[in-house]
């Protein structure tokens, strides 16, 4: 199906081919090993630096599991304009729904349930400056995992985790209400 479009360089030019876009999808055996990579890389520390750690890794796999995380992938979208293929980038959601090797995201979606537990008690008992505290480490780590698992080079764009991104120029916060998560109360000292 031709069509005419206007192209800012070339004029009018005739589009020759267009294809559907693919949906978005990662594999889970990369995410799984370089989450693993990534924990060896940080498991020297004191208690509650390997606390942060632990949450900022939940945090992201969370959302990986119930929303998603907001990226981009090399679009299918077949133009030819000429002989010359013209390639876009397309924004999308990557989701564990649509992950491949299912496996492997099943081993995800166990150590996500694993770091709930392992974190829901100590946080649940802790102390409010201390709670303050993991969650701003915690908030770095998160940042430092989005950066390894889906960086720039990787497809991820600036805004996608908001507050996150060593490589984005944004100091990383927590995730707005995460204390009510692991049972906490407003006023809970």
């Amino acid at each position: 199906m031709g069509k005419m479009i206007k192209d800012g360089h070339l004029g009018f030019v005739d589009l020759k081919e267009i294809n559907p876009p693919t949906a978005a999808r990662v594999s889970g055996r990369y995410l799984d090993r370089w989450i693993r990579i990534w924990e060896d890389a940080h498991k020297k520390g004191a208690p509650l630096e390997l606390m942060a750690r632990d949450l900022g890794e939940f945090w992201l796999l969370d959302q990986f599991f119930t929303v998603g995380i907001r990226g981009y992938v090399q679009s299918k979208l077949g133009i030819w304009l000429s002989d010359s293929p013209v390639s876009y980038l397309e924004s999308a959601i990557f989701s564990a729904a649509r992950a491949r090797h299912p496996d492997h995201i099943r081993s995800l979606d166990m150590k996500r349930g694993m770091l709930w537990q392992h974190l829901r008690g100590p946080l649940q008992g802790a102390a409010a400056d201390m709670l303050h505290q993991v969650g701003a480490r915690a908030a770095v780590y998160r940042a430092d995992l989005a950066d390894v698992l889906f960086d720039v080079a990787h497809g991820m764009l600036a805004g996608d985790i908001p507050g996150a991104g060593t490589l984005r120029n944004m100091d990383p916060v927590p995730p707005n209400g995460w204390e009510r998560q692991f049972g906490r109360t407003e006023g809970q000292k």
